[in-house]
């Protein structure tokens, strides 16, 4: 009898069991089901991280460490402008910097000296001239240090504009630039005073000078020069092919930026009529229906420039200059060796990217910025 019972019993408990096992079995993907919603909707709120260098429509960089400017009246770069008490302006050669310094000269009413951010003993007398020093200094530079000495000596109330050109650009309009000063017997190969006897006697003779160094032929329209000798001149990597972007942006250049934090702004160089603009409205309006104010361009250029190989003098052996850019120019930067002194070339590299990027070509640079580059 006890056994029966107990048979009984085994049989309802396997039966329970069994039931038991079948109703989880049923309940779990419900469970889970509701578990996964709940996931998803935390799914709806998660932030992603936006591309380095990503810029919005609206012209605005998406990454805190650096930003693009709008260069329109109201907007972020007019504001800047509109805050500093002092400005610079700062260029490597044949980024623009001729018109800026004209620009500055009108706006200001007032000249001082060439370049004078690159000009270290002519700044106290900058300084004590007048109770009143110019709000806008527009210098070309030629040194590290002459980027160094600005960047070292951040202030709120000071802002650091950086007109910026891609070098194989600029190395090629330096070029273009020697060519013509040697034609034109301008800039160091320059006839000076012709006033007194003696100094027509000694520009005679440099004229001659010239001539002969780069067998100089040419009429009105154009000039012919020695490619061997002027080869050799681009090579001295002085004067415009010299003051170049690397001799500026450095490893220690964008080092001093990291640990100083200047109020910096890199602006492309086919910008600066609009950053006239802004600057005229706030410092000079009476000149806002003059700009934009442009010298040195390239279309003042009138001689068309050869070049012919030494020992050939007909002309149709020649080859005019901007083909030869063109054949030659990716060769001639490291075969003349004219970046021998660059370095930390990927952060600038970078920069340029970022600054092309946006819609105005205008970037303000900040520590974090040069930490990413």
């Amino acid at each position: 009898m006890m056994i029966t019972k107990l048979s009984h019993f085994n049989s309802a408990w396997k039966k329970l069991a069994a039931g038991t096992i079948v109703v989880l079995l049923v309940s779990l993907p419900m469970m889970l089901q509701s578990l996964s919603l709940g996931f998803d909707k935390t799914k709806d709120v998660q932030i992603k991280d936006a591309p380095v260098g990503f810029v919005d429509t609206n012209g605005s960089s998406s990454d805190s460490s650096g930003q693009c400017l709008d260069l329109d009246s109201n907007q972020d770069m007019d504001s800047l402008v509109a805050n500093a008490r002092q400005i610079f302006i700062t260029m490597p050669a044949k980024a623009g910097g001729t018109s800026m310094k004209h620009f500055t000269k009108l706006c200001m009413k007032n000249a001082v000296h060439d370049n004078i951010l690159s000009e270290e003993e002519l700044w106290k007398d900058y300084l004590v001239e007048s109770l009143n020093v110019q709000s806008i200094v527009a210098s070309h530079l030629y040194r590290e240090a002459d980027f160094l000495r600005l960047v070292n000596t951040p202030s709120r109330e000071t802002l650091m504009i950086h007109t910026h050109r891609e070098e194989g650009s600029r190395v090629a309009s330096a070029v273009k630039q020697i060519a013509q000063s040697i034609c034109g017997f301008r800039g160091k190969f320059e006839e000076t005073n012709q006033k007194q006897t003696t100094t027509n006697v000694r520009n005679k003779n440099q004229k001659q000078m010239v001539a002969t160094q780069f067998n100089v032929r040419k009429n009105n329209t154009h000039c012919i020069l020695d490619e061997e000798s002027f080869v050799n001149e681009i090579a001295a990597n002085d004067t415009e092919v010299g003051f170049s972007t690397h001799r500026l942006l450095t490893c220690q250049s964008y080092k001093a930026i990291q640990e100083n934090a200047p109020q910096l702004v890199f602006i492309h160089y086919k910008q600066v009529d609009k950053l006239q603009k802004l600057l005229a409205k706030h410092h000079c309006p009476e000149l806002l229906d003059e700009l934009p104010i442009r010298s040195n361009m390239a279309e003042d250029k009138s001689l068309k420039v050869l070049l012919h190989k030494k020992g050939t003098d007909e002309a149709r052996n020649s080859v005019d200059l901007e083909e030869w850019l063109h054949a030659k120019g990716p060769a001639m930067e490291w075969t003349l060796k004219l970046r021998r002194d660059a370095s930390c070339q990927a952060k600038t590299f970078h920069m340029e990217d970022e600054l092309f990027a946006c819609p105005d070509e205008t970037l303000r640079v900040t520590s974090a910025s040069i930490d990413r580059w």
